[in-house]
This record gives C-alpha cells, structure tokens and sequence, in this order.
C-alpha cells in the first residue's frame, strides 16, 4: 500500500500510475480495505486502468463492506449520480448519512445538495443548513460556499448578505470558484459589503483563468445560460463540457462533489487540448483541492499549458520554478515570464509576468543584468496596477539607474504605490515632498 502511495503520488521517485495500481491491487486481493478504495479512485479517476465507473463502483463496494467510511461517501456519491450503478437516492442518503455520522466532509456537502434541491422529494432547506453548517465548523469550503448561499437567499435563515460574504470569503481563499463568483457579484452589487467594481473584476479574472464558463461570459459581457446537467449521470462530450463539468464536480455546489470524477473530467478536456483544463490541474495539485500536494505534478501540467501558449500556465510554472530554488537553470524561468507576458489572458498575470522579468533583468538572472530593461518591465507593470512594481520604478526614477534621475516620476510611481498601502514608498514620497 505505501509503495503503492509512493508511485501514484510520484514525489520519492517517478511517477507511475500503473506501478501504484500494481501494488494496490496486491492489498486488495488480501482484502485490505484502503487499498480497495485505492482500487476505485484509480478506475473512477482512469489512471493507471481504462476508466470504469463500473469497476470503481466493485472495488469502492468491496471497501464498504467492510466498514470503511470513505468507501461509504464514495459509494453513496455513485448511488446518488448513477455511475456504474442504478441509481437509487433512497441508497445515496442512506449510507452519506452513515458515512456524515463518522465525520465524512464529503457526505455532509452532498447530502445539504440533496436537501437543497427543490426538484427532489427529499427537498428540506433546514436539513441542507444542517449539513452545510457541519461541514463550515470544519472550514470544508464546499460547504462554507453553500451555506454562505442558504444566507445569501435566505432559506431556512434570515436573509443575511453580510453573513454570506464573510462565508463566501472563506471559501474563495480556498480556491471555491462558485464562492469566487458570487463573491464577484456581491461587490459588484455592494450585496453586504462596499461596492467595488475593481475588486469584482479580480474575482472573476481569477475563475475565468481556470475556464470556468460563466467567469469568462462575465468578462466577455456576454449573456451565460448553465448547464442544468438534468440527464443522469451528466454527460459532457466537448472539451468545454469535459472542462465545465470537471469543475462542476470539484466545487460541488451544484452536483454532488467527487475530486476523482473531477480530475477525469479535467484530463479528458485537457487532452482534447484545453489549456485551461491544464491550468486548473495544475491549481489542483499546488494547492491539494482534495489530493495530496504535489509541485511536480502541478509543473507537469503547469508546463504542458505553457507549451500551448497559455500565459497563465507559464507564469504559474515559473513561479514554482524559483520557488523550488532551481536557479541553476535561471534561464527557464525568465523565458516562461516572457511567454506569460507575451500571452497573459489578463491585466493582473501580465503585471505580475513584467515584475518577475524586471526583477531578472535587474539582477542579471538568467539574461545580461540590464538596468534599462528593468525599468521597462517595472513601469509596464506598474501601469497595469503592480503595487511592487510601482514602488521599484520609483526608486529607479529618483536614483537614476538605467534612466535620467526624474523626481517627478518618481513621485507619479511611489504615490501609485502609496495609493495601494506600500508604506516604504509613502514615507520615500514624503521626503521628497518635504
């Protein structure tokens, strides 16, 4: 089982699905009940087998059988949606019920959907709250997402804007992209707390780079109509279908969450070319959403999207590049900042592409040390909004380095920065004032 681990997490030694399947398999056929879970994330997931609900569903039944409470979620959460087995809800709520009694995230989010569902006969807002209010206690962000649209809407609460935004808030720092969108719109209404149209396009920008469908419809001002996923199990055949319903099933605020399904789905849209599959991948693994962390295979698709030209894929890999403290190749992070500079998808990547290149440029990383570049880069960025940027070109300006020594606009950049809160550049701006 831990070599298992080992291979399929590819942090000790190079990854292989099909080795960690092996050694899986081996603790399955001993009736080892985490490794038979093990069995059903790999089918559920495709990795190392073709993919099969079917065979999941056998490996994930053999496991709760035996008691094992995360096979008991796994297997309530394909009773619920129809994969690789008849569906029957009566049976989903029976053993998420089992499974929330022992603590299950998972169960606790998706039964507050079953309850939440004015279609279903088990519709209930209080018991939605109930479940929902569970899993917020433990900062779970599907449910803090939910429950922050209970108080949003008012069901089975007093309606309570500012409830929701300190909920949708948690969420979102979770990387919750449903949170992240109503978090949008709540500031672009001043829903709960102050108006800010700024702040609501960064939220939006920050969904629309993973792909999310109704992110970008936002920001192309253009009319979004969801998918209402009516069929059972929901079934997605294109690369934005694989790529919405991928993240679907990772937010778990309108289908029942699985990260198995989701990284599927995710693949599938990834392989038929989506660079914004290949990015929220990527996201996935940097941050954990529901695996273990792992930088090398969040730079593997970091990398693959780069390739393709997505600006956000280059700059997140160059990013986790330096952060790995691969400076002997300083080379490769400065030509991904460029191709992130070159293809960013938005104001806020862009900007922060040029500081990173100012920064590389100043210091001779990688490229001829170049004062004169540097400042390019920092007064791009700082134009766009860098507050970092805006600060650097400023004391560029007043001290002269690859430019005439400009007071003037070294005060128009360190009072951008100031403007933004950077202390060092208002007390700078106030000697020269002075």
């Amino acid at each position: 089982m831990r070599r298992g681990n080992e291979y399929r997490i590819g942090e000790r030694q190079e990854q292989s699905f099909g080795k960690a399947v092996e050694y899986y398999h081996k603790a399955a056929r001993r009736n080892y009940a985490p490794a038979q879970y093990m069995m059903g994330i790999m089918y559920e997931c495709g990795h190392g087998v073709p993919q099969s609900y079917r065979e999941a569903a056998k490996w994930y039944e053999k496991a709760f059988n035996q008691g094992y409470r995360r096979a008991t979620s796994a297997m309530a959460f394909l009773w619920e949606s129809g994969l690789g087995v008849k569906r029957s809800r009566s049976l989903a709520i029976e053993h998420y019920s089992t499974a929330a009694e022992g603590g299950d995230l998972r169960a606790y989010n998706n039964l507050g959907l079953i309850y939440r569902d004015r279609n279903s006969p088990e519709h209930n807002d209080h018991g939605a709250v109930v479940f929902f209010q569970k899993g917020n206690l433990k900062e779970f962000q599907p449910c803090q997402c939910n429950l922050a649209s209970m108080y949003e809407k008012g069901l089975d609460v007093s309606r309570d804007c500012e409830t929701a935004v300190i909920l949708f808030k948690r969420a979102a720092r979770q990387g919750n992209l449903s949170a992240k969108r109503s978090l949008a719109e709540m500031y672009s209404l001043g829903l709960g707390i102050p108006q800010s149209e700024t702040v609501a396009r960064h939220l939006y920008l920050e969904a629309a780079r993973w792909g999310d469908p109704e992110a970008v419809a936002f920001l192309k001002d253009e009319d979004f109509e969801g998918p209402s996923y009516d069929s059972i199990p929901p079934r997605a055949t294109t690369p934005m279908e694989m790529l919405a319903l991928g993240l679907r099933y990772l937010d778990g605020s309108t289908i029942g969450l699985s990260v198995p399904s989701a990284i599927f789905w995710l693949e599938s849209a990834a392989k038929a070319g989506s660079t914004a599959a290949m990015f929220a991948l990527g996201q996935i693994y940097e941050y954990g959403y529901g695996v273990e962390r792992s930088s090398k295979s969040a730079m593997k698709w970091y990398k693959w999207g780069a390739e393709k030209g997505n600006g956000t894929c280059a700059y997140s890999y160059a990013y986790l590049y330096e952060q790995a403290g691969l400076v002997d190749s300083p080379q490769v992070c400065l030509a991904m900042y460029q191709t992130a500079a070159d293809n960013a998808p938005d104001e806020d990547i862009k900007s922060d592409a040029l500081y990173s290149l100012g920064i590389f440029h100043s210091n001779g990383m990688g490229t001829e040390q170049s004062d004169e570049n540097a400042l390019a880069c920092f007064c791009q960025s700082a134009d766009l909004g860098n507050a970092s940027a805006q600060y650097m070109a400023g004391i560029m300006f007043l001290e002269g380095n690859g430019c005439e020594r400009s007071e003037e606009k070294a005060s128009k950049y360190l009072r951008m920065a100031a403007d933004q809160g950077d202390d060092r550049a208002a007390e700078i701006l106030s000697d020269i004032v002075n």
